[in-house]
């Protein structure tokens, strides 16, 4: 139930190197937590399109998102 802004913090990744933000790139209000994320936080990189933070519901604003496929493509540019 708590909001989340677009381009704020909304979770924290810890690494060997330090602290980084996780930034949300939409504002609404969360409806769900995946806590199972908190148990096995390396599933981010293992399982990236399964794994997600957090589910938003009330979408009042969002940035210009990339499809999997266009990041795909982007990747290949660098």
């Amino acid at each position: 139930g708590e909001e989340v802004t677009l381009g704020e913090s909304v979770a924290d990744v810890e690494s060997v190197k330090g602290v980084s933000d996780v930034l949300s790139p939409i504002s609404g209000v969360v409806s769900a937590i995946n806590e199972a994320i908190l148990d096995a936080p390396e599933s981010i990189n293992s399982s990236p399109y399964e794994a997600w933070f957090i589910k938003v519901k009330d979408v009042t604003d969002k940035e210009e998102l990339l499809s999997a496929e266009e990041y795909e493509e982007f990747l290949k540019t660098l």
